[in-house]
């Protein structure tokens, strides 16, 4: 690839304004009218304030720094547990398009908003994670000055701008994105059919270098990706192992309904087999049957055995979770003592 790349549409279809200048925030604070500060124009493109990295840290976007926002727009952009995992992607979900959002709608599915760009296009049950177009891709002067000079920033880009002409292909998709916040809701039809128009004239959809390779899978099924992480992330680490791609529990109880609920069933079918064996050794046909008394006896010793060993499995997994969590709040807790004990060093020095 070369260093540098072309916007995926010309500025004259981009659906935001954008310049250096706007993005300028003033360093010195000023006395300013709250009601006139929420008075600004919705086709001007504003990035936030802050955010959260991976740590949970709140850090700021300096636009006129030149560190802070290129590492928003990696953090906002970001894909590289999903690159990590790419060759095994195939376990997880289909090599074809993901639905429209009316169809997402159509079979059930409860459209789930997320900021962390690898949760997008993932589901797990009646849900379905999507995250919001950012404002700053749907402009192409923002394109050519801070995206298109880094392959990685450019490849997920258009790989998201993909993902909405998946997922928007009717006015009705249109609405139900603008309902959902995934769109703004100043965009009419008719710009975002040239706006998407254009798009495919830049993104050659069946070349592999054209866009991130996550987004050569649509839909990704969240249970199969938390085993696929737990077994082939890099680094290995207890922590990938537990949590998996994403830990969806809260409490303990939750884990043990969505991991264990099949026990319930096993019990159920052993009792119903062994209240039919002990049907047939009343017969007069079966009673004298060897194979069948042995057969009964072995599933007799396997049906007092299970639920020992599974519940011992239970109790021992449960040990571990609470004792890593232990951990984890532990070492959380030790490396705030130890940043706040720096700050507090670094201003008795000043």
């Amino acid at each position: 690839m070369s260093d540098i790349q072309l916007p995926p549409f010309p500025v004259e279809v981009s659906l935001n304004q954008y310049s250096s200048q706007q993005l300028q925030r003033e360093q010195k604070p000023r006395n300013i009218n709250p009601a006139s500060s929420l008075d600004s124009r919705p086709s001007e493109l504003t990035l936030p304030a802050v955010y959260h990295d991976k740590t949970g840290k709140l850090q700021e976007i300096n636009c006129t720094g030149n560190e802070s926002l290129p590492k928003y727009l990696q953090h906002e952009l970001d894909l590289s547990r999903l690159d990590g995992i790419h060759h095994h992607l195939w376990l997880a979900g289909r090599p074809v398009c993901a639905r429209a959002l009316h169809r997402q709608l159509m079979i059930g599915r409860e459209i789930i908003i997320t900021e962390q760009a690898d949760f997008h296009l993932v589901w797990r049950d009646s849900r379905i994670y999507l995250k919001p177009l950012p404002e700053f891709l749907l402009n192409s002067e923002f394109w050519a000055e801070h995206l298109c000079k880094d392959d990685a920033l450019w490849q997920s880009a258009r790989g998201f701008l993909l993902s909405y002409l998946w997922l928007v292909c009717s006015k009705n998709d249109l609405q139900i994105a603008q309902d959902k916040g995934l769109l703004p809701p100043k965009i009419s039809w008719d710009s975002w059919v040239r706006f998407s128009s254009s798009i495919l004239k830049f993104i050659d959809i069946a070349s592999p270098e054209s866009v991130d390779r996550r987004f050569l899978y649509g839909e990704l099924r969240l249970n199969r990706l938390n085993w696929i992480y737990r077994i082939f992330s890099l680094p290995h680490n207890p922590k990938n192992f537990i949590l998996g791609y994403m830990s969806g529990y809260n409490r303990y109880s939750v884990f043990l309904e969505r991991n264990f609920a099949w026990i319930i069933g096993a019990f159920v079918y052993v009792t119903i087999v062994l209240t039919a064996m002990q049907v047939g050794l009343a017969t007069d046909r079966l009673k004298n049957n060897e194979r069948f008394q042995d057969a009964s006896y072995g599933f007799t010793v396997f049906a007092i055995l299970s639920p020992i060993l599974a519940f011992g499995i239970l109790a021992i997994l449960l040990i571990v979770l609470v004792f890593f969590h232990l951990w984890e709040a532990l070492k959380h807790k030790k490396k705030k003592s130890d940043r706040t004990s720096t700050n507090t060093g670094n201003s008795t020095a000043v």
